[in-house]
């Protein structure tokens, strides 16, 4: 074969590709500045956000039932509210109860551990690390009891601000799909889109509470059987922080742990750790893939990323979010092509989160064009 043979072979150099990633990075960086910035004024939308993803199927399930559109927002407005006020004063009563008490629980938890104690001061080893470490538990405890019967009022106002908002959302919500339509056109892309964002967002989020009630009603059982104190505000508290991902029960559970120990003994302590490790294990691991699915779980390394971003941008309430969060973000980063992929990896290819329910039409079956599901 003589040199005159040979074909040249020569491999493209993708510099739009490149100049296109550099300019999206970009983007993206400005936007997490710009979100950063305004994190004060965008979380409690955030927060409206998925608040009105979960009760405007409600709302229309009772008009579906033939009830009029005020007495379905008449039931949903106090139905919220009742449940506000009824979890805000059990908090309130039950923080100003443990705040009276707070120093006789320390003590005793010192008292339990003095056997403990001796015996690592027989090994010559610093015990006073230990007394530090309970004692900045439960100042961090009366810490936060502090911050929450400080800032009722605020809560309060901001509560209200909240169910306002959500009864105008519910009210206008009949509308929102007629008014896509004129705007977007009947088989817009952008309109099939929403819907299958809304119905993947809506199911993620309700399989999460139910879920959260699942681990809230174990570990108050569990407290009634051992008679800590405050089981029901411990199970609340669970509920509430088993959205945080990974670290959430685990807060959750020190103030019980530490109540249990100094009410009962150092046995009983361990006994109500183990419990929160098996209740946590069981419905993670036996309830979860029943109740959200193998299809719309979410990638552990997406869930740990979110958790970290999203605390950081929003502190607390990010933290409360994370789970929904990262359900957006698959959400979105399903809706275009160069991002599809990143969907996928962190969800599955017939995930909801990508596409929708699983009856649904997909994109490439149907000419390009999604097919919407029927409405929530």
């Amino acid at each position: 074969m003589t040199m005159s043979d040979k074909t040249t072979v020569q491999i493209p150099t993708p510099k739009t590709s490149i100049i296109r990633l550099i300019v999206t990075i970009a983007g993206l960086l400005a936007i997490v500045a710009i979100i950063k910035v305004g994190a004060a004024l965008i979380a409690p939308f955030l927060l409206l956000f998925f608040l009105a993803l979960l009760v405007i199927p409600l709302y229309q399930r009772l008009k579906h039932r033939g009830l009029s559109s005020g007495l379905a927002l008449l039931i949903m407005v106090f139905g919220i509210a009742g449940l506000a006020i009824f979890l805000g004063v059990l908090v309130a009563f039950s923080f100003q109860q443990l705040l009276e008490t707070l120093n006789d629980y320390n003590n005793a938890i010192l008292m339990e551990l003095d056997g403990l104690l001796a015996w690592l001061e027989g090994l010559d080893l610093d015990t006073s690390s230990l007394e530090e470490a309970s004692n900045a538990l439960f100042q961090a405890i009366a810490g936060v009891a502090r911050v929450f019967l400080g800032n009722l009022i605020s809560l309060a106002v901001v509560g209200l601000a909240l169910l306002v908002a959500l009864a105008f959302i519910m009210l206008e919500s009949s509308n929102y799909g007629k008014r896509l339509h004129q705007g977007l056109g009947e088989n817009s892309v952008h309109v099939m889109r929403m819907r299958l964002f809304q119905r993947s967002i809506y199911s993620y989020v309700l399989a999460r509470i139910k879920l959260n009630l699942l681990t809230g009603a174990g570990v108050t059982v569990m407290l009634l059987i051992f008679g800590v104190d405050f089981a029901l505000l411990w199970g609340v508290l669970a509920f509430l922080l088993s959205f945080v991902p990974y670290i959430g029960l685990i807060l959750a559970s020190i103030p019980a742990i530490l109540l249990a120990t100094a009410e009962s003994g150092l046995t009983v302590g361990v006994i109500v750790a183990l419990g929160y490790l098996v209740i946590n294990q069981i419905i993670e691991q036996v309830a979860a893939p029943k109740i959200i699915g193998d299809d719309i779980a979410l990638s552990p390394a997406l869930m740990f990323v979110s958790l970290i971003f999203w605390a950081w941008m929003f502190g607390t309430l990010g933290a409360l979010m994370a789970g929904p969060l990262a359900a957006l973000m698959i959400v979105i980063m399903a809706s275009f092509d160069d991002t599809r992929w990143l969907a996928i990896l962190f969800s599955a290819d017939d995930s909801p989160l990508v596409a929708g329910k699983k009856n649904d039409v997909r994109p490439e079956q149907n000419g390009g064009q999604p097919t919407a599901p029927a409405e929530v």
